[in-house]
């Protein structure tokens, strides 16, 4: 073999080597350029995964690691050792390099703005890193826990992150006074990485138990451990998807996994008369015109009024919007040939509301507020011969209402105002 193919053999043995997972580290979505990106600390390479499965080299020769990675803007910070380094995320090109002095430095999130956070393992530190300043300080230390996983949870002003060991519980630094707080004890064991789907469900990996372990979105009770068996996983990723979520991980075998995470979908339809979502749901609310529809709390909705209707559903502590629906003033076209016959007296009224049709009309009717709330029920039974009815509305608050008439499944409102 001449020395041109044998140096050609070597680049393409390279080449492949350097774009194969080895010793999977850390993965991080790139939404921006729809990829995974992984840390590979047996070669030193980060990758990226495009979402067919294709690997390629996006980042080579890091002298050490790289552990958690996490992007922030247009960079991928990365945990090297006692440093941190940002790569471009278009060209890979290495933009940000601070030594915080650390000894392990091995997870990272940020808070989406201006700032990183880095737990240092094996000196049981926590480190916050201004980016455009490129300074450091160190927020935490002496942590009787080692630090792993690490997530910022801005909505409580803090960080949460796991521990290794025994008995692995959950912990949170306060960002304004850097206190460390258990937010929940668990009987994991060895936790690596920590991530939130959609609903803020977290997720956290173990090697005590080589699974998915999932919390409620308030990190209180005991979690539910996923199926699928994993091997050593540590870092975790979260893609956000408008019905799935998936949970990526990477595992020490050379592997990574990618977990979906089902969620509700809301979706509301309008009949001739009522409005309903079209999955059964833990819970509604229903809404008008952006504002909340007091009681209206069921999987169908009588709409009254005109206007943009849309139903908020929770399921499994994930709640989510509907489609909207621009629901006309009801008035139903079996009643035409009666308008004429149809009477409400006197209007406005103080005490009685008299209803006078030309003939038989038996069926139900609400009296409904112009927040779509029921306040009042009954029956109504006119025949031929007495030709009206009179409905009590003494107990009304002053106000404009609507009296809704159904029969046969044909359903009328009539507007009035009680003094």
């Amino acid at each position: 073999m001449n020395k041109a193919l044998l140096f050609l053999f070597l680049f393409i043995s390279t080449v492949s080597l350097s774009q194969s997972l080895n010793g999977p580290e850390s993965i991080e979505w790139d939404a921006a350029n729809s990829r995974w990106l992984i840390g590979n600390k047996g070669n030193g390479t980060i990758l990226a995964r495009s979402e067919t499965g294709t690997l390629s080299n996006f980042v080579s020769g890091i002298p050490s690691g790289p552990y958690g990675i996490e992007i922030l803007g247009n960079v991928l910070y990365s945990c090297e050792g006692g440093i941190i380094r940002g790569y471009d995320l278009t060209s890979g090109s290495t933009v940000f390099t601070l030594n915080v002095n650390g000894t392990f430095l091995n997870g990272l999130t940020s808070d989406g703005v201006g700032f990183l956070y880095a737990t240092d393992f094996t000196a049981k530190k926590i480190f916050k890193v201004d980016v455009n300043a490129v300074t450091f300080s160190t927020i935490a230390s002496g942590l009787a826990k080692t630090p792993n996983g690490i997530l910022y949870d801005g909505v409580n002003n803090r960080c949460v992150y796991v521990t290794w060991g025994t008995n692995a519980p959950i912990n949170a630094i306060n960002l304004t006074t850097n206190a460390i707080t258990t937010v929940l004890a668990t009987t994991l064991s060895n936790c690596d990485g920590i991530t939130r789907d959609s609903c803020g469900n977290y997720y956290v990996s173990s090697w005590g138990n080589n699974r998915l372990n999932k919390f409620d979105a308030s990190l209180t009770g005991t979690h539910t451990v996923l199926p699928t068996v994993l091997n050593s996983p540590a870092d975790l990723d979260c893609k956000f998807g408008a019905t799935t979520d998936i949970i990526g991980n990477t595992n020490s075998n050379n592997t990574i996994t990618l977990t979906t995470v089902t969620l509700p979908v809301a979706e509301i339809v309008y009949g001739d008369v009522t409005m309903t979502t079209t999955t059964t749901f833990q819970s509604y609310q229903w809404y008008l015109n952006g504002v909340l529809i007091d009681g209206a709390t069921n999987q169908t909705y009588i709409p009254i009024l005109q206007g943009e209707y849309y139903c908020v559903v929770t399921q499994n502590n994930c709640s989510v919007q509907s489609n909207f629906i621009i629901a006309p003033f009801l008035s139903n076209g079996s009643f035409d040939s009666f308008k004429s016959e149809i009477k409400l007296f006197p209007n406005p009224t103080s005490n009685v509301i008299t209803v006078s049709f030309n003939g038989n009309l038996e069926g139900d009717y609400s009296i409904i507020n112009l927040l779509g709330q029921t306040v009042n029920t009954g029956k109504v039974n006119i025949a031929t011969d007495t030709k009206q009815v009179d409905i009590s509305v003494s107990n009304l608050k002053a106000g404009s209402y609507f009296l809704q008439l159904k029969s046969d499944g044909v359903v009328e409102n009539l507007k009035f105002l009680k003094e």
